[in-house]
């Protein structure tokens, strides 16, 4: 795979929906060699709420489950999200599914158990489209632009390119995500330090560090809890 492609994957969120404990266990300790988190729902319902709390990067859903099967939360969720990559998992193959599925934009249709070639080849699927639906430069307010790919800040008043460290970069693609919501400080460090052991104050001096270098109040800190950008 190409190695552009392994680092989109490497920070991507996926939310894995399926019921059988033991098989999603497995299949989590597969995907986090290729991915930073999976989120694991049990059933279509949580999935759902997960999907609409964490706003994960792929899907990777079951058919057959309870409360909500597959087909369910795939029309309820591409209500709301027309691009996210959704990869569908099964026993079997449903050919009334697979006509059905044409309609609702997915990756892929994998017959379980799911081999690791196939996986791979999925996962790089996804990792192409994230990639072509990513900005290229977004506008922020009268603060300036934020430049994806170059990791830069342009700040509006003298066009200034302030190169951003990889942990600054992604505080700021993380906020951007959930533009104009909160996210609490646990949430932010649950993203920020998934492989390190960060010290209580670590978020908080990045955010200082961060509004010193950028010179303006981009970040909003809201009554204690956490921090957003509008």
């Amino acid at each position: 795979m190409d190695s552009l492609l392994e680092n989109v994957l490497s920070k991507s969120t996926v939310l894995l929906v399926e019921d059988e404990t033991r098989l999603r266990k497995n299949f989590k300790k597969v995907l986090k060699l290729w991915v930073k988190k999976v989120i694991e729902a049990g059933d279509g319902a949580i999935a759902l709420e997960y999907f609409d709390k964490y706003r994960p990067d792929i899907l990777i859903t079951d058919i057959k489950m309870p409360s909500m099967n597959g087909l369910e939360l795939i029309h309820a969720i591409r209500q709301t999200d027309k691009n996210v990559p959704i990869v569908v998992t099964s026993a079997y193959a449903d050919q009334a599914f697979l006509l059905e599925s044409i309609k609702l934009s997915l990756v892929e249709y994998l017959i379980k158990p799911v081999q690791e070639e196939s996986l791979s080849k999925v996962l790089e699927a996804c990792a192409k489209i994230l990639l072509e639906n990513q900005p290229k430069c977004l506008k922020i307010a009268n603060y300036g632009y934020y430049d994806f790919q170059n990791k830069l800040f342009v700040t509006e008043v003298g066009r200034e390119n302030i190169k951003l460290t990889p942990k600054e970069a992604e505080l700021i693609e993380l906020l951007l995500k959930y533009r104009g919501n909160l996210l609490t400080k646990q949430e932010i460090e649950d993203h920020l330090y998934i492989y390190e052991e960060a010290p209580p104050s670590a978020l908080k001096n990045l955010v200082f560090k961060l509004r010193k270098k950028l010179n303006c109040e981009l970040i909003e800190t809201v009554s204690r809890l956490g921090y957003r950008i509008a």
